[in-house]
């Protein structure tokens, strides 16, 4: 008898060791990526896709995902003053340079662009570039996020980056999919930096962000983030299409 309950206490003893080992391995650390975030407020959701769609196919388009790598994708928002947002992600500054030369030299890119003022109210048209600092997993296989958006005090920008990194690493067990921190080098007037959480379902997310929000490291957290961050929005970012020319 005392014999099993010996190998139940090291078994135990020997999975909790495993578990803490594993969640502690995980790499947060940045992707190396930059991204085009182009906020949208669509009016006429119909000839808008029909614009995406018709460019995607294009050579010009085929062009420039061969060349620089462009990752292009559509995305719904919630929470927010527009409705949508067209990321182009490339793996560094170098393939955005390239990318960036090669679609504003296009007609078909000129024409999509013409068009948005026909489906879009272009007066609250917005776009910002990011720079991912610190990542976990792949945010690809996430359909939904919760994205923070936030202003970072000046000369603070490291001492929020190491909290928010010890905040992940504590709770990396109850998030159930991707996270991320990008700052925003261009276009931030209002926002120097932002957050993602990632899931596969609205359920898991909300969740998962309230067992965060309940735990002392998040109390921790928190105390520190108060006098350096501003919040400016939080906004529910839906999966709509990936844009591959096919």
């Amino acid at each position: 008898m005392y014999k099993n309950i010996l190998s139940i206490i090291v078994v135990g003893s020997f999975l909790l060791f495993n578990t803490s080992i594993s969640a502690n391995s995980e790499k947060i650390e940045s992707d190396g990526t930059v991204g085009e975030f182009n906020y949208f407020t669509v009016t006429d959701p119909s000839s808008f896709m029909k614009a995406l769609n018709d460019f995607d196919k294009s050579e010009c388009a085929k062009n420039w995902r061969n060349e620089s790598g462009a990752d292009v994708s559509l995305w719904a928002l919630r929470g927010s003053g527009n409705s949508h947002f067209i990321l182009v992600v490339y793996e560094n500054w170098d393939q955005m340079q390239k990318g960036r030369a090669i679609f504003t030299s296009c007609k078909e890119s000129a024409m999509m662009i013409k068009s948005f003022q026909r489906s879009t109210d272009t007066d609250r048209s917005w776009n910002w570039v990011s720079e991912n600092v610190l990542s976990g997993r792949n945010w690809q296989s996430n359909t939904v996020f919760a994205k923070f958006n936030f202003k970072v005090q000046e000369g603070s920008e490291s001492e929020y980056v190491s909290a928010w990194k010890q905040l992940m690493q504590s709770q990396i067990n109850n998030i159930p999919g991707s996270f991320g921190l990008n700052v925003i080098p261009y276009g931030n007037r209002y926002t120097s930096h932002m957050v993602y959480f990632g899931a596969d379902s609205m359920k898991d997310l909300s969740q998962s962000l309230a067992k965060v929000r309940s735990t002392s490291d998040f109390a921790d957290f928190a105390k520190i983030a108060k006098d350096i961050r501003v919040n400016v929005n939080t906004e529910l970012v839906q999966f709509v299409k990936n844009f591959n020319g096919e």
